[in-house]
């Protein structure tokens, strides 16, 4: 397990876009943390960083669920669990978007998955330090 400090919704972004540079495809990251932590910057830090043109367009998927991107050297899709109850992922698709071998699968509020398989993900926990710095550890 690895941590970084942040100070700063930027510093987390580009901790995150430095990080998904050198992730191997397929990729599978599982972010966890409160509500305002950084979740969906760091998620837009990963998609800069795999490649997407327009990471202006990547914005939390609360009322759709799953968006997927595209125009980057993979397919991104991001998961937004928020609105889901613990455990109650049928009909979402998950199984196939996580056999996609040529996909990033970004899932924020992760612990929402309840006992859904995710052999080899990335898990990410971002948590308060105040205001704006947040601690950021990878395991």
């Amino acid at each position: 397990m690895s941590n970084m400090l942040s100070s700063s919704p930027e510093e987390t972004y580009e901790f995150a876009k430095n990080l998904a540079e050198s992730l191997p495809i397929p990729a599978h990251i599982l972010l966890y943390g409160d509500l305002g932590t950084g979740k969906t910057i760091f998620a837009k830090g990963l998609a800069d960083g795999l490649g997407l043109a327009d990471v202006d367009e990547v914005s939390s998927p609360t009322f759709t669920i799953i968006n997927q991107y595209s125009g980057g050297r993979i397919k991104i899709y991001h998961v937004d669990l928020y609105r889901i109850e613990t455990g109650a992922l049928g009909g979402l698709g998950l199984e196939e978007i996580f056999d996609d071998p040529n996909a990033a699968v970004i899932i924020e509020w992760a612990e929402r998955l309840g006992s859904f398989e995710t052999p080899g993900a990335l898990r990410v926990f971002l948590s308060y330090i105040d205001d704006r710095s947040r601690k950021i550890d990878l395991c």
